[in-house]
């Protein structure tokens, strides 16, 4: 029975249009960006317009967008769940991820444990995921949200700190004991919360959570009552705004990532033992510890509430995490210096190798998801 069930998950799967629609999409748009670049068809350090664009407009209007829909009590534990799953995860990633590196340099184990700790999330397995179950579109933005909850933060303050962090050689350590240390402040982890898509982030929790409170369902539209916070019902324009600008993150970074590829050493990048491992790790370990912790956290969840963590969350997750490299942490190797071409080296052959393993992990989460361990 769950042979049959998960074998029908599968199929179906790999007989959805929207799914393979999507990845041609994607290639193709990496494509064009790889062209773009080769050809000088585009200006000098572009990128640096595209990823603010990015970071300050679409992402913060698809975080924001996400928690702009009606609250479902039913669900609020599983909510929870996912949001806990993430923090979790991407606590354990940040500081744990360096000992997959161990005999290696400090600052080799910096570099490429952040690029396995953070995935261009939003970018690859969540469009993919939604191409599957176009009927879910709001529920996986929901889901998607609750889960980079920890992303967001530990990328822009852990992540930062790691990579900012000087790793001084013997000849060094000398002269770096003669510098004054920054003063480490309470205020400096403050600065995370300035990024727009956290702020976007919180503002769309409290906007959510706030529909909880009794007596705010006052809002009438077209027959039916929607809580004060649901502001996307009653603020002109608002709504259109937040369509408009949220589907631009995943376009412009398949063509960032073109580009990217573009610009890398290709050739070297795949003669690299070390490349090859950091990806492995990328593609195959982080995803299996997702599964892990989902499974557990899903027995935990029917043990109080009855009911088990939807397949779809679980899915969508676990293709989250098997998604390529994060820009941001390659951009943060070459800002400090810790190790860029070996940290762009694997940004590279994750863009690659991704193509191949997001899919099949949608597979192998479908597969799961489709057992009495899921709902």
């Amino acid at each position: 029975m769950i042979y049959s069930s998960s074998l029908k998950a599968m199929t179906d799967v790999l007989s959805n249009f929207n799914f393979w629609s999507i990845l041609i999409a994607a290639s193709f748009i990496i494509f064009i960006g790889f062209i773009f670049q080769r050809k000088k068809l585009i200006f000098s350090d572009w990128e640096k317009v595209v990823v603010k664009i990015i970071l300050y407009a679409a992402l913060p209007a698809l975080a924001l967008k996400s928690f702009l829909i009606d609250i479902n009590t039913e669900d609020i534990w599983e909510s929870i769940f996912i949001a806990v799953i993430g923090i979790i995860f991407y606590t354990s990633l940040t500081f744990g991820s360096k000992y997959f590196f161990i005999g290696k340099t400090k600052a080799l184990q910096d570099a490429l444990g952040m690029s396995i700790a953070f995935s261009s999330a939003v970018y690859f397995g969540v469009m993919i995921v939604k191409a599957i179950s176009p009927d879910q579109q709001k529920t996986i933005d929901l889901y998607s949200s609750l889960f980079l909850i920890g992303f967001w933060i530990f990328m822009y303050s852990a992540a930062d700190n790691i990579m900012k962090k000087k790793r001084f050689n013997k000849n060094e350590i000398e002269n770096s004991l003669l510098n004054k240390k920054e003063p480490k402040s309470f205020l400096s982890f403050i600065k995370v919360f300035k990024n727009p898509v956290i702020i976007a982030t919180f503002v769309g929790i409290f906007l959510w959570l706030f529909q909880l409170i009794p007596g705010v369902k006052i809002i009438h539209i077209n027959d039916e009552y929607y809580s004060i916070s649901r502001i996307d019902k009653f603020i002109p324009g608002l709504s259109q705004i937040l369509n408009i600008l949220a589907p631009l993150a995943s376009p412009l970074a398949w063509f960032s990532m073109g580009a990217v590829l573009a610009k890398s050493q290709i050739k070297e990048a795949l003669k690299s033992s070390l490349v090859w491992w950091t990806t492995f790790i990328k593609n195959v370990i982080t995803p299996i510890i997702c599964v892990i912790l989902f499974l557990i956290f899903s027995l935990i969840l029917k043990g109080i509430t009855g009911n088990w963590i939807s397949s779809l969350a679980f899915v969508l997750c676990v293709a989250i995490i098997a998604s390529p490299t994060a820009n941001t942490i390659v951009g943060y190797a070459i800002i400090y210096n810790k190790e860029p071409k070996i940290a762009s080296h694997v940004g590279t052959l994750t863009i690659l190798t991704s193509i191949i393993t997001i899919p099949l992990w949608i597979l192998v989460a479908s597969a799961i998801g489709a057992t009495q361990l899921f709902s």
